[in-house]
């Protein structure tokens, strides 16, 4: 009977635990900006949002293999649209997102002494923004259409960030969220919109509250303070 009730009263607990939190997969590229979104949430809520973050496509991978998240928020339109009918939710934009060019200048992209660093384009939105930056005839000419100049991939901006932080490399294309100072935007033509998309995963009482803040004015200064554009 003693064992019984001690079980019963452990599960209560975890299930109190998990109704006072909520479990986020975030892009690398939005989750200093989340962060700082949630310390205000949990101020306000008591609510927990503990993150996880890597690149969109891995994080996609571990929900469609039964990741426990609430909500996802990706760094493209394509991985929330591909989880929309597991998911039974409609996925929504919360950001436009911007790439820029650290440690130089848009010429410095033509100089083909110089090493760069960009995000993996097979599972990160903002790499495959920068492949279509290095796939320009102008671009390529220097040497990426050819392969004698391959940019060093990360397996997400983040580590692109910290690859050209670093120092191992010359040149880093980054969001412009992560952007240091000196950075140079990317004309927007250059690649395709970077529309940010996100999904509610596992609906509850508390990621209604959650979103109802993400849509509130004061984040939406907050994404755009942060180096965002606002949806269309």
């Amino acid at each position: 009977m003693r064992i019984g009730l001690i079980f019963m009263l452990a599960l209560l607990a975890a299930a109190i635990a998990r109704a006072d939190s909520l479990r986020v997969a975030v892009a690398a590229n939005f989750k200093p900006t989340l962060e700082a979104i949630n310390e205000q949430f949990t101020a306000a809520s008591g609510v927990r949002v503990t993150l996880s973050s890597a690149s969109t496509g891995v994080l996609a991978s571990q929900v469609l293999h039964g990741a426990p998240f609430d909500l996802f928020f990706a760094a493209d339109v394509q991985s929330p649209a591909r989880l929309a009918a597991q998911a039974n939710a409609t996925p929504f934009c919360y950001a436009r997102g911007r790439l820029v060019l650290a440690g130089g200048t848009l010429a410095d992209l033509r100089r083909p002494q110089l090493t760069l660093a960009i995000a993996n384009p097979a599972t990160a939105p903002y790499g495959r923004a920068a492949a279509q930056v290095l796939a320009r005839a102008d671009v390529a000419a220097s040497g990426f259409d050819s392969g004698e100049r391959a940019p060093v991939r990360g397996a997400s901006v983040a580590q692109a960030y910290q690859f050209w932080h670093s120092g191992a490399v010359d040149l880093a294309l980054l969001p412009l969220s992560m952007a240091p100072d000196g950075a140079i935007v990317i004309p927007a033509h250059w690649h395709a919109p970077i529309e940010q998309h996100a999904i509610v995963l596992r609906p509850s009482a508390q990621v209604r509250r959650y979103l109802n803040w993400i849509r509130s004015d004061t984040v939406r200064s907050l994404i755009r303070e942060a180096g965002y554009e606002p949806c269309p």
